[in-house]
């Protein structure tokens, strides 16, 4: 990811954790950014008294590059 920016927030004396997380995607495998402008953001929230936790991920314009074979039997 290239970018980025988030925050860190800690409540009821750091037992509740909240992380944003937001930047733009790089291509598989590379040090190129997504030239479509790619991007993924995170919300992240822990309770640990609870022990809790909730995820939220926001994914646009995500290419990820498939290898397969093609095998072709002549009789």
């Amino acid at each position: 990811m290239e970018n980025v920016s988030g925050h860190v927030k800690l409540q009821k004396h750091y037992s509740r954790v909240y992380v944003q997380l937001s930047g733009n995607c790089k291509m598989w495998r590379s040090d190129v950014i997504s030239g479509d402008g790619g991007s993924l953001s995170a919300d992240v929230f822990v309770d640990t008294i609870e022990q809790q936790w909730h995820a939220n991920l926001k994914i646009i314009n995500l290419f990820v590059p498939v290898r397969y074979t093609v095998d072709v039997i002549y009789n």
